[in-house]
């Protein structure tokens, strides 16, 4: 048989049963198939780990967290870059050598091949892997449950998304639980797009590379050679379940189209949620999950945090941390997108429902007899927010719009247009970050009356040893590269020293990073290294001494966080709540003005009290611990929530509200 080799990829999830059962398929029909297993961290690991050493020749990968399906099918895909691959679920069972489908995969311009799946229940044909080029009406049958009455329709079928007979060639999509892939088509087109954490991969993918002239094909030799138990790793837990539904329905928004909060995906967003309220049996389901949820939460509000996505980034990441700290106090809790999820959707507790939908559906239920609505101030996410609220009349529901403000405050201009302000002089109440963060903001322009500081925090990580008691002191900065975080000042002021007992790494990427590295002077190239991105702060600070924040434009830098909790020296530019955050000196070295004369002292006072800088790490941590972890971000939320409401919440501290 032509064409490339072919490699086995399953990612693993829960079943070491199943999986092992996939492992002997692979093994009696594709004997000469490297096989190479990713196993993402669930309830299920410590038996997968017992699994692996039954099978030594299987290349494993085990996952400190659960990246999801698709980023980890993308870094499996890494490990074998000269193959084609066979995308396997570890609960589907291969019971044919797929003879027919690798044969087509070897045919010129084929991006992917799926044989016929055999259902052992029934419940689907063979070819129902199988579906046509999607559409807003197409998907919207299909979650009303009409995809295969009207499949088998003699006129109606093609409003179906199943075809009614087994097709050859496909103009959709197929699904993934056996899909052989090209590499030549993988190599031409990239990896799948991981913003769609699980689904959405097939339904993109297969369609883009369709439109780049390659073509997708259903084979089978003499019945189907695939066996497939459908939600074989899902978890039993019917709420947690829900998270699948949640994905599902976000990755078709994403595959039919909603940028700029316009297009296909968000006719499909909004005639779900219609579905949802009109249809019977989708009425009546979620009205008992609410009742089950209110009956969990025990008087505590429901919570809706809202987001324009869940990209990397410092406010995106804030959002989960709060979600997944109140859900685990009882909450009910939904996390609301806006415009896009991201890599921090792997991060979210399963438990925290996830809607995906543009700012004008603001149709969004949430438990209990009282609920607050908590987010950032953009446009999107206050427009929803007011919606939302206003709709609690209709819900017979008590609702609150707490915006919690992470921006940087303008020292020269207001800093909010005046449509926002006076939107946030409407909010039942304003969390800010500090009260200097609060003088800040309100510079310009008059908020809301009731306001109260919540400041952000994070898990708190493992105490870092200072190493560099002699040497060149380590500096480095981790940040977005953009030129207002001020890595030249920072190369200018180490430069001014004339010294050369110390080296700047800077981690990251961001718009600016090739333009203002090309300024780095020519003879600090050694000694100032750009790094571009890094898979988290531990594998920065793991090389590092001290964290540099040289902007003069922050409002609560999560990265002096990071450092300050793992006992990281920093240094930062006083802007926003910055000084507060390192004790005025006291807990880290504030530099002030934000000026090259400014650092060049305070980076000579570093380099020649090397102690004294292990000590303020000392304290940093300190702080950190008392004050920034996520534990004491929800207990400042809950006591916001009490203020609110006027009642005690369940389980919240008695304290009341730091109110401004």
């Amino acid at each position: 048989m032509g064409g490339r080799d072919l490699a086995v990829l399953i990612v693993s999830y829960r079943r070491a049963d199943l999986l092992d059962r996939a492992l002997r398929s692979v093994e009696k029909h594709l004997p000469d198939s490297p096989v190479y297993v990713w196993d993402n961290a669930s309830s299920g690991s410590p038996q997968v780990r017992e699994l692996a050493s039954a099978w030594p020749e299987v290349t494993w990968t085990f996952s400190e967290s659960n990246l999801g399906y698709i980023a980890a099918m993308n870094r499996l895909a890494a490990q074998c870059p000269d193959a084609d691959m066979l995308h396997l679920n570890p609960d589907a069972e291969l019971i044919g050598p797929l003879v027919a489908a690798r044969a087509a995969l070897a045919q010129p311009r084929v991006a992917a091949v799926s044989p016929t799946v055999l259902d052992p229940e029934g419940r689907e044909r063979p070819w129902d892997v199988a579906h046509r080029e999607q559409s807003v009406l197409r998907n919207l049958l299909n979650a009303a449950g009409y995809a295969k009455r009207l499949r088998d329709h003699p006129r109606l079928y093609r409003f179906s998304d199943l075809y009614p007979e087994a097709p050859h060639d496909v103009d959709g999509y197929m699904a993934g639980c056996c899909l052989l892939i090209s590499r030549d088509a993988w190599t031409a087109l990239g990896p799948f797009d991981e913003r769609f954490f699980v689904y959405g991969e097939d339904a993109t993918w297969q369609p883009a590379a369709r439109r780049a002239g390659w073509t997708l094909k259903l084979v089978d030799d003499d019945g189907p050679q695939v066996r497939h138990t459908a939600a074989g790793t899902q978890t039993d837990d019917p709420l947690a379940s829900l998270r699948g539904d949640d994905l599902l329905r976000a990755a078709q928004v994403m595959a039919l189209g909603n940028a700029r909060n316009r297009g296909p995906g968000t006719v499909f967003s909004l005639g779900s949620l219609v579905l949802e309220r009109v249809q019977r049996s989708k009425r009546t389901a979620a009205r008992r999950r609410r009742d089950a949820l209110a009956e969990r939460a025990a008087g505590r509000p429901g919570i809706v945090v809202t987001t324009n996505g869940l990209d990397l980034g410092g406010a995106e990441r804030q959002r989960v941390l709060l979600a997944n700290a109140l859900v685990a106090r009882g909450h009910a809790v939904t996390m609301v997108c806006l415009q896009a999820l991201g890599l921090y959707t792997a991060e979210l507790d399963p438990r925290v429902r996830l809607a995906f939908q543009p700012w004008w559906q603001p149709f969004v239920d949430v438990a209990g007899d009282d609920a607050i609505v908590v987010g950032g101030v953009t446009n999107t996410e206050v427009a929803f927010a007011r919606a939302w609220r206003a709709q609690g009349r209709l819900a017979g529901q008590q609702r609150f719009w707490l915006p919690a403000t992470h921006d940087p405050a303008e020292l020269d201009d207001p800093t909010y247009s005046e449509g926002l302000a006076r939107s946030l002089r409407a909010a039942d109440g304003l969390l800010v970050l500090s009260a200097q963060h609060h003088t800040d903001l309100t510079r310009h322009q008059r908020l809301t009356d009731v306001v109260m500081a919540a400041p952000n925090g994070i898990p708190p990580a493992a105490a870092r040893p200072f190493r560099a008691t002699s040497g060149p002191l380590r500096l480095c900065m981790l940040t977005r590269i953009l030129e207002y975080k001020n890595p030249l000042l920072l190369i200018d002021a180490l430069q001014a020293l004339g010294r050369d007992d110390w080296t700047l790494d800077i981690f990251g990427d961001g718009p600016d990073r090739a333009r203002l590295e090309a300024l780095t002077p020519p003879g600090l190239g050694e000694r100032v290294r750009w790094r571009g991105q890094v898979s988290g702060p531990d594998a920065a600070f793991a090389e590092i001494d001290v964290l540099c924040v040289p902007s003069g434009f922050e409002a609560f830098p999560l990265v002096m966080v990071e450092a300050m909790t793992r006992a990281v020296p920093v240094m930062a530019s006083a802007s926003g709540t910055v000084p507060e955050m390192l004790a005025h000196g006291g807990a880290g070295v504030v530099v002030s003005p934000t000026t090259c004369e400014a650092w060049s002292a305070a980076l000579t006072t570093a380099l020649d009290d090397r102690e004294g800088l292990a000590a303020l790490g000392r304290a940093g941590r300190e702080r950190a611990l008392a004050q920034y972890t996520d534990t004491a971000m929800a207990d400042s939320y809950q006591r916001a929530f009490a203020r609110l409401l006027g009642r005690p919440v369940p389980g919240a501290p008695a304290e009341p509200a730091d109110v401004l």
